[in-house]
């Protein structure tokens, strides 16, 4: 059984809101049809007071309020909304201004304005001006009225034995008015907030996935292009060997499993040294220590992180062949210029030659090995081994004296 099967057949009636209705107005409906009842029955028992007291003027007055209720309840069903909204204010202030008259200001009939005013305010139908012209003459209509009913004894003098009744009554049912007028509003705009907090939260959660923090703070500041330049950072690229061969075996799905799995793990790597995640390209995964929050050794940091890796990547194994995942690993260091350009797909990338020459070591490295530049090596000599390789060739610079990255000192 359902929670809507358990609700009496009066909360579903009062709360339902038929499918004609524009989703715009969905929540003035119910809030509509609530205080349209509630004013039909309190006119009703106002009637009744009225009768018994001898206020028979109020007494007639108060037939038609309840025809005039019951008729805006069926004019909101129908979907004249604005003729029913009109019908209400029409009724409350023409009420107020008689009863004050007939019985006078102590019965605080006067304070027909409060309602009015909600009418006129929590409605989307007019703007805001128009809500503060209409107040401007509802209160306006009100003072004279109660200064006319101060300097003037009332029609009718309510007997003693109900006139404490009658006192008393405004007092609890102006509040209940309000209540229901007021309270769906207020716990539609605590829901609204809610959901605003939690689709922020979501956005910028997808936003730093996207973009270093520092930068998605500066890219909402700023509609111009984010270009810094970094004097020392040092630069990993990783690649997957025999990634082509193995797409041509294994199921798609089985192998952006793989991958995923492989990258996410390169993940909680870059998150344990505190280096950023550039970008994924394919089966290529590049990295960078030192930006945008500097390192004081970014060499070291990624020196640390690559033999880590290599360890992490092996303990996965190709699917089909069962031997472990090997990754050839790039890294050199020096400066660059970093940011997001363009104003479509924002991404954070990385230019200069320090990051060419990073690429050139994985494209030219081994399966399972860390290759560096020997200014790099030369750098970290006395805390990581490195066993020479000789003279590379790499393009767009030539012979290059490269070394492996094999351990900790």
């Amino acid at each position: 059984m359902t929670a809507a099967s358990r609700k009496h057949p009066i909360v579903v009636w009062m709360t339902s809101v038929p499918q004609n209705v524009p989703a715009e107005l969905a929540r003035y409906y119910i809030y509509w049809k609530i205080f349209y009842l509630l004013a039909a029955i309190g006119h009703l028992f106002t009637l009744s007071m009225f009768w018994q007291t001898g206020v028979y003027f109020m007494t007639l007055f108060n037939v038609f309020s309840v025809a005039i209720f019951a008729a805006a309840l069926w004019l909101l069903r129908k979907g004249y909304y604005r003729l029913a909204f009109w019908g209400a204010i029409t009724e409350l202030t023409l009420h107020g201004i008689a009863a004050t008259v007939c019985v006078g200001y102590l019965y605080s009939f006067q304070n027909y304005t409060f309602l009015v005013v909600i009418l006129l305010f929590i409605q989307p139908f007019y703007q805001l001006r128009v809500s503060i012209i209409m107040t401007g003459v509802l209160l306006a209509s009100a003072a004279m009225v109660m200064y006319f009913s101060v300097n003037n004894p009332p029609y009718y003098v309510i007997p003693d034995e109900y006139a404490n009744m009658l006192a008393v009554m405004p007092m609890m049912t102006w509040p209940i008015y309000a209540l229901v007028m007021v309270l769906p509003f207020v716990r539609a705009s605590a829901r609204a907030e809610k959901e605003l907090a939690a689709a922020y939260g979501e956005s910028e959660r997808l936003l730093l996935n996207i973009l270093p923090a520092p930068i998605a703070d500066r890219l909402k500041a700023t509609t111009g292009m984010i270009a810094d330049d970094h004097e020392k950072v040092a630069i990993l690229f990783a690649d997957i060997v025999g990634f082509t061969e193995m797409s041509g075996r294994l199921p798609p799905s089985e192998l952006v499993k793989l991958l995923n799995s492989v990258f996410n793990a390169i993940d909680e790597l870059a998150v344990k040294f505190g280096v950023e995640k550039i970008k994924t390209i394919g089966d290529a995964y590049m990295m960078v220590a030192g930006l945008p929050i500097p390192d004081a050794d970014p060499d070291e940091t990624i020196a640390r992180l690559a033999l880590e890796l290599s360890t992490t990547v092996s303990a996965f194994k190709d699917p089909v062949s069962g031997n472990p995942v090997r990754m050839r690993i790039g890294i050199n260091s020096g400066s660059v210029v970093a940011g997001v350009i363009g104003n479509r797909k924002f991404a954070y990338d990385l230019w200069g030659d320090a990051v060419n020459i990073a690429a050139r070591m994985e494209a030219t490295g081994e399966a399972g090995r860390v290759q560096v530049t020997d200014e790099f090596a030369s750098a970290l000599k006395d805390r990581f081994k490195f066993e020479p390789r000789g003279e590379v060739d790499v393009k767009g610079k030539g012979k290059m004296q490269t070394s492996f990255l094999v351990g900790h000192a």
